[in-house]
């Protein structure tokens, strides 16, 4: 009779919440549903379901009631022995303390006892789920060495994304930019299969934050515009505060004072109250430092007390102990079940070794006759084959000899890797690349040298001057891309990405320089035509990738080649230009010496500061 009621409750509530716009279940239809239904795992199923519901719904006065209807569910599941319900309870009621009530002290020991339960099991998406949460919170207090210890744990059981996305925010907090970038690329590339364009613009926003912490403020623009432009085109125009507050920073980091008010003020007004601390820290912080850069210390003295004010809600001192109490505490005792396990490994792998050394004792004199025999056989085996081989060898040997022809001719046009992944797929992928270095060279006067030479002058002075740069890069494990006419250009971080590409390049121009200053010494002293180099460089983000089904070719695209473009076309005879972007990489290096010269016009690209480079 109470299964019969059950239903009925089920169907009417469902009936309810459909014809009232999927509004939830009201408390007492909860509790009465509860009170009817029979004590089974099917029971326990279907309230944790409702409850999760009730989580995933935002209307606050009905997710109030998951507290009460939860614990009562606990109860339940404990009384029957079910564990898998019991696991889904706990988990749902430390979701509740964390999502609803914030108080993380309440919703660790709920998930950690259900991450055993999951454990014991071995229901890995669950146990990648609780690690998860586990990280969110050591994340929110501050703890992360923890969360990024839980988020590798989550990751280590099920690929989730947004643990990758938690993960590099913690590295990011920890100021260890290599790690934070990594697992930004893995999220990013999650999202996008996804389609969580949310998600993924909230990674472009840290992105742009990274990028402005190591003083890389090409890239850092370019995200933070990324996310901007993105949410605008999506009409999420509710959720620009953050990466408002982010590139108001950035604009204050260039002493563009006035923008990065006008972002800064745009990002808090949008913000409703107390609903984001973090982007009231970040615009109200920005807003001061600005407002006493004018000079207009009133207003900088009120946005400093703003500041202060979200600040102090932002740290939970008196929580964060509690957690780590209890953390610390899980961990003891999962060592303690590990070491349990290991040695109860240890006796029976011993058992066994005793066992196979009598099988091996009692059965060594009949192998050893078994041997013999299969010697015998193997040897007139042996002797038919051997003649075969010797013709099959032959021919492997002609046919290993044109593969490895095909190969040269193969990495000679392409990358290792890239060869590699053609062949065995029938194709490449493009791929991203957040930091290399590009180079362009070209020849002054080309046009009005070439009409003085022959075609065979002409060809014979281009490919002397390109076989020195080849050899050159070569050197510098440097990627040539492609020459057009008089222009080659090649780059350096891909396809195997490094922290040495700037200063490689840069290298690598300087000796391109010293060779045609060598050529023209030589050439002037017979009287014969010279070719002179200009060279333009800039670090940037790219995608690379092979074009074409035909005569295969790797190339580069973005923004960063066309900044690398306009670096040579306003470089001198002689001299190595390079950008903004390579000069902050490469500022401090004890080898090289630099001079500003200041912001000049590019074509495209408005005014931008260039400097010359040499060897001290």
């Amino acid at each position: 009779m109470k299964f019969l009621t059950t239903l009925f409750l089920i169907f009417s509530l469902s009936f309810c919440a459909n014809s009232q716009n999927n509004l939830l279940y009201p408390l007492d239809s909860l509790f009465q549903l509860m009170s009817n239904a029979e004590e089974t795992t099917e029971s326990v199923d279907m309230f944790n379901d409702l409850t999760k519901n009730q989580l995933d719904n935002d209307i606050q006065d009905s997710r109030d009631s998951v507290l009460l209807f939860q614990q009562q569910t606990i109860n339940f599941a404990r009384k029957i022995n079910y564990n898998k319900g019991l696991a889904d309870a706990l988990y749902n009621l430390g979701k509740y303390y964390i999502a609803v009530e914030n108080n993380y002290a309440l919703a660790t020991p709920c998930l950690l006892e259900g991450l055993t339960l999951y454990q014991e099991s071995s229901d890995s998406t669950n146990v990648s789920r609780t690690y998860m949460q586990l990280g969110l919170t050591s994340y929110v207090l501050q703890y992360f060495e923890d969360a990024v210890k839980n988020f590798y744990l989550s990751l280590k059981y099920k690929e989730y994304p947004t643990s990758s996305y938690l993960m590099a925010l913690s590295y990011l907090e920890l100021n260890k930019p290599d790690e934070s970038k990594r697992y930004f690329a893995r999220a990013i590339k999650q999202f996008k299969k996804t389609n969580d364009d949310k998600s993924l613009n909230e990674c472009y926003s840290y992105l742009g934050k990274l990028y402005t912490q190591t003083e890389q403020l090409d890239s850092a623009f370019y995200y933070l515009n990324l996310s901007i432009d993105n949410r605008k085109k999506a009409g999420n125009t509710s959720d620009l505060n953050r990466p408002y507050a982010l590139i108001a920073g950035l604009y204050l980091k260039t002493n563009d004072v006035e923008n990065a008010i006008k972002f800064a003020e745009a990002s808090f007004k949008n913000i409703k109250s107390g609903t984001d601390l973090i982007s009231s820290i970040e615009s109200t912080k920005t807003l001061s430092q600005a407002y006493a850069k004018k000079g207009n210390y009133k207003r900088a003295h009120y946005y400093l007390e703003l500041y202060n004010e979200f600040n102090n809600k932002y740290i939970k001192g008196s929580t964060k102990q509690k957690v780590a109490e209890l953390q610390s505490k899980f961990d003891f005792e999962k060592q303690m079940n590990e070491e349990k396990l290991r040695q109860q490994k240890d006796k029976e792998i011993s058992n066994q070794i005793i066992q196979k050394e009598k099988i091996l004792r009692n059965s060594f004199l009949g192998g050893f006759i078994l041997l013999m025999l299969l010697l015998f056989i193997t040897y007139n085996r042996y002797k038919i084959k051997r003649d075969a081989s010797h013709a099959l060898q032959e021919k492997n040997n002609i046919i290993s000899e044109e593969v490895k022809r095909s190969d040269n001719l193969l990495l000679n046009i392409l990358p290792p890797q890239v060869a590699d992944e053609l062949k065995n797929k029938g194709h490449t992928e493009a791929k991203h690349f957040e930091e290399v270095t590009v180079m362009f060279t070209d020849f002054k006067d080309f046009t009005k040298i070439s009409e003085k030479l022959s075609p065979s002058e002409l060809v014979t002075e281009i490919d002397t001057c390109f076989k020195a740069f080849d050899k050159i890069i070569s050197k510098y494990n440097i990627e040539k891309i492609k020459t057009i006419g008089d222009s080659y250009m090649c780059v350096g971080g891909l396809p195997e990405p490094n922290n040495t590409h700037a200063y490689s390049v840069v290298r690598a121009g300087i000796e391109m320089q010293e060779f045609m200053q060598e050529q023209y010494k030589h050439y002037k002293k017979n009287n014969k035509q010279v070719f002179e180099a200009r060279i333009g460089i800039h670090t940037g983000p790219v995608v690379a990738g092979v074009v074409g089904l035909k005569k295969f070719q790797y190339d580069i695209w973005g923004d960063t080649v066309n900044t690398a473009s306009r670096m040579e076309s306003s470089s001198e005879v002689g001299k190595v230009n390079i950008s903004e972007s390579t000069f902050a990489l490469l500022k401090n290096h004890p080898k090289l010496t630099f001079e500003s010269r200041g912001k000049i016009s590019a074509k495209g690209k408005g005014d931008i500061a260039m400097y010359f480079t040499a060897l001290v």
